[in-house]
């Protein structure tokens, strides 16, 4: 059993019992770990001054519903008064990617979307594809269909009952197919 550390912890003691804390030193070896020690070095270190003791409030346990056994969730943010205005919808297109080159020799290219937050009743969203409407909805399509290949630019609008634009988001995207019977 080594008593170094022993030691250390003995003279600790008493020194807190003495109402002084005893200098702790930091010895740093370039071959190994610092060792820290309550003996000055031959050389002159500064002793190391630890700060006060880190505590972190305990932990509660679950409280469960006595009726019910379910664990009590937080309140929602919709459901207190709150001085904060409604979120402002968004939407962002998920797929096609930016850029994206999609293989897709029937011309259909799968369709993706988030809306944040959800659609109401009162809106809806209205699909064009290179400048041209394709559809108003009040879901958004699966797939789009009967696409020719080369470049196209999708805008998707997310729009009030009057028709006025909340939202939008636009995204170009290539669609590759064969041709077929063409000669270079």
């Amino acid at each position: 059993m080594r008593l170094g550390p022993v030691l250390l912890v003995l003279l600790g003691l008493v020194a807190d019992a003495a109402g002084a804390p005893a200098p702790i030193y930091r010895l740093d070896h370039p071959d190994r770990a610092p060792e820290f020690t309550d003996r000055p070095p031959q050389q002159l270190n500064p002793p190391v001054t630890l700060g006060a003791p880190s505590a972190f409030p305990a932990l509660r346990a679950p409280r469960f519903d006595g009726e019910s056994g379910a664990v009590p969730t937080a309140a929602s943010p919709r459901s207190e008064p709150s001085s904060e205005a409604a979120p402002r919808p968004a939407i962002t297109i998920l797929s096609p990617g930016p850029g994206e080159a999609i293989r897709a020799n029937n011309g259909a290219i799968p369709l993706s979307l988030a809306l944040r937050p959800a659609l109401t009743s009162e809106e809806r969203l209205r699909l064009s594809l290179d400048g041209e409407v394709l559809r108003t909805a009040e879901a958004p399509p699966a797939m789009l269909e009967g696409l020719a290949r080369g470049e196209h630019t999708l805008l998707i609008e997310r729009l009030d009952q009057e028709g006025r634009a909340l939202a939008d988001a636009q995204r170009t995207f290539y669609v590759l197919r064969t041709a077929l019977g063409r000669t270079p």
